[in-house]
């Protein structure tokens, strides 16, 4: 079977970067969200600093936490 995995040509950093999420998602088209996470970074609350902006945008999303830091 072949997959397909297409890396964001476009980085946004910095303060407030976070809430560009929800338009460059919608603005490309995509369905669903796939956010890659530390189990440190779930712990301490900076993962739903991007889960909050997509859930209020309607955006689906999955967590992959299995990272090891």
């Amino acid at each position: 079977m072949v997959n397909r995995f297409v890396l964001n040509e476009t980085s946004y950093h910095g303060a407030g970067a976070i809430k560009e999420i929800a338009t460059e998602v919608k603005g490309r088209g995509f369905k669903k969200a796939f956010v890659c996470s530390d189990p440190d970074l779930i712990k301490f609350g900076v993962t739903k600093k991007v889960t909050d902006v997509l859930d209020n945008a309607d955006i689906d999303y999955e967590i992959y936490s299995e990272i090891k830091p």
